[in-house]
């Protein structure tokens, strides 16, 4: 990555910009920090095209009466962002006005629809004071004891009561019912006048759903000239005469920036960065190893400038790791499936991963006999010739094989991790601590064997940590004052050991889960599916396989989990750990303009 220094014409700045988002090269960073209020107000712009978007892509899809033929037709994305949230406003205040009418004919239909408010005003007016009240059963009797009262059927466990007062003080200590403001026939009108309004309202609307493809281009055009502002009024300014500005450059791209600079009479300068922690970090891998970015993405981490990209690393081991954790060959064969129907709807990259994964999860559960759980199905001759009964599911003792395997996985896992160390360091005396780690880590290894399988130590086991403490203690550091950096080493050797042996042990979750998972399918199976299956009736057959979708439905959804937790974390926490990347870096976002003619007018 390089860092960059460009100068351009002020009168040429908007076809600058232009050419800058045509190049789609450089990260641009904020020299001036100044807004004149443009930027501010294409923003609101955007938010308002983006929130009709989502009013319209919300939308239910449905017909409305379209008896009145009446279309609503327009090309302009502006007027149609305008009239949908003007749409949308008397959207609301109809809906607003109908729950409170629905609740004044509520009134009626409780009282009856022949009840005229202004007759109860007028009665007040000469002295007979009426107040309406729905009342539980017991509140009911009561006020009948004190007052003298009028109750209606009981409606929905409430006894609508009438009190009857001479004076203005006779009334019960519950709610009173307010009275409609309506009459009841003008109450219908009001109700079907609005009913109508908001219909035109829904139709409005669902015209205007088949203009979605326009308005997200319109949002993406105002989205690019945002940008485009954004990055015009961070730049800075010299006498009202020239502008400059910062950014990061990737180094494939130098020779097309120089070009475009050449062209455009641009004045540039060139260099290494100064604050690597600042650099954004451009990675761009193989089509056969970027299948792992969907997965990169979706955890949001990115390694630090000066850091490994883990990319093949992580590829690798997390398709090791799906397989063992998922470990059944029935389930990859319903992620091929699931990839073949959906293969429009995923991405290339995505599409490709879930096959890998799949097939990884197929041949797993293919040498470990794993078919959605089934012992029987696992025991068809051509199937059961192809199991390794080492890592057998079914039917073998071989826990201790399995929690070794664990083991070997964890230490190879982090032995490459160091090993990577070893090259970047092999221009200082560094890389000798990395060769310390790794027989450190093996020595580790023998002794997790020993502590929880039984398995003595070889011989030569505690030469490992002799040699391992050694290098690491006198070669991690490379400082001036030698007995300070070894005795720190020293220090921190404790804890460190205990931190690698629990990383190395932690690996045995690969076992722990895939045999879950494997359990769990085989109880379901044995819960739901009888000894004897002659004689049951296709009901049964249906419901049982219903059940079975369910169970093993579930069993995937726990794997996949298991999968998003162990298996990524043993990745990102165990092996990065190792490796020393701390995924403290911001991705590459270069300015980018992907409609380069749609100019911008600074002015405004």
């Amino acid at each position: 990555m390089k860092e960059i220094l460009l100068f351009a014409s002020a009168r040429n700045v908007d076809d600058t910009i232009l050419q800058l988002g045509e190049l789609g090269a450089i990260e641009i960073r904020e020299v001036n920090g100044s807004d004149n209020g443009t930027a501010e107000r294409r923003k609101l712009i955007l938010e308002r095209a983006e929130h009709v978007i989502k009013i319209l892509k919300d939308h239910p899809k449905k017909k409305t009466d379209d008896r009145d033929g009446k279309k609503y037709i327009s090309r302009d994305p502006k007027q149609i962002v305008d009239r949908v949230l003007r749409a949308e406003e008397i959207k609301q205040i109809c809906q607003e006005k109908l729950e409170d009418l629905y609740k004044q004919r509520e009134w009626y239909q409780t009282w009856g629809i022949e009840v005229d408010s202004k007759e109860i005003v007028y009665l007040k007016e000469k002295g007979i004071f009426l107040r309406l009240y729905l009342l539980d059963k017991t509140m009911a009797k009561s006020a009948n004891q004190k007052y003298f009262t009028m109750t209606m059927p009981e409606q929905n466990g409430k006894v609508p009561l009438v009190l009857v007062g001479r004076n203005e003080s006779e009334k019960l200590e519950h709610q009173e019912e307010a009275l409609p403001e309506l009459s009841f026939e003008n109450l219908c009108y009001q109700i079907g006048r609005k009913e109508r309004q908001l219909l035109r309202v829904e139709k409005f609307m669902e015209d205007r759903t088949g203009n979605i493809s326009m308005l997200e281009l319109y949002k993406d055009q105002l989205s690019e000239q945002l940008r485009a502002q954004q990055t015009l009024q961070g730049m800075g300014d010299i006498d009202g005469r020239l502008k400059y500005l910062k950014g990061y450059l990737p180094t494939i791209n130098v020779k097309d920036f120089i070009a475009a600079a050449e062209a455009n009479n641009w004045g540039y300068h060139i260099s290494e960065p100064e604050k690597p922690e600042d650099v954004p970090v451009y990675i761009k891998n193989p089509k056969w190893i970027s299948i792992i970015n969907p997965v990169m993405k979706f955890i949001d981490i990115v390694p630090g400038y000066k850091e490994v990209d883990v990319s093949i690393y992580f590829l690798i081991a997390f398709a090791l790791f799906f397989a063992m954790l998922v470990g059944d060959a029935g389930y990859g064969f319903i992620f091929l499936l699931l990839t073949f129907f959906l293969r429009k709807k995923l991405s290339p990259q995505l599409r490709v991963l879930i096959l890998v994964l799949s097939g990884a999860t197929i041949v797993w559960g293919v040498f470990s006999g794993t078919y959605f759980g089934s012992e029987k199905i696992a025991a068809i001759p051509v199937l059961n010739d192809l199991i390794i009964p080492e890592i057998a599911s079914f039917g073998v003792d071989n826990i201790s094989f399995m929690m070794h395997l664990s083991f070997l996985i964890g230490t190879i896992h982090l032995t490459i991790a160091h090993g990577i160390r070893v090259f970047r360091f092999i221009n200082s005396i560094r890389f000798l601590s990395e060769i310390g780690w790794i027989a450190l880590v093996w020595g580790l290894f023998f002794v997790s064997e020993q502590l929880v399988l039984g398995n003595p130590m070889p011989s030569w086991g505690n030469w490992l940590f002799v040699v391992g403490a050694s290098f690491v203690a006198l070669f991690s550091a490379e400082s001036k004052n030698f007995l300070k950096s070894v005795g720190v080493s020293l220090a921190n050797l404790p804890l460190s050991l205990i931190s690698g042996f629990s990383d190395i042990v932690s690996y045995v979750r690969l076992f722990a889960v895939g045999m879950a998972t494997a359990a769990v399918a085989a109880s379901f199976n044995n819960m739901i599916i009888p000894e004897e299956t002659e004689g049951i009736g296709i009901l049964k057959l249906v419901v049982m396989a219903f059940a079975l979708l369910l169970g093993h439905g579930l069993n995937i959804v726990l794997a996949l989990m298991a999968v998003m937790v162990h298996g990524i974390r043993l990745n990102m926490l165990e092996f990065a750990g190792h490796l020393g990347v701390q995924f403290s870096g911001e991705a590459f976002k270069p300015f980018k303009l992907n409609s380069p003619g749609n100019s911008f007018k600074s002015n405004k």
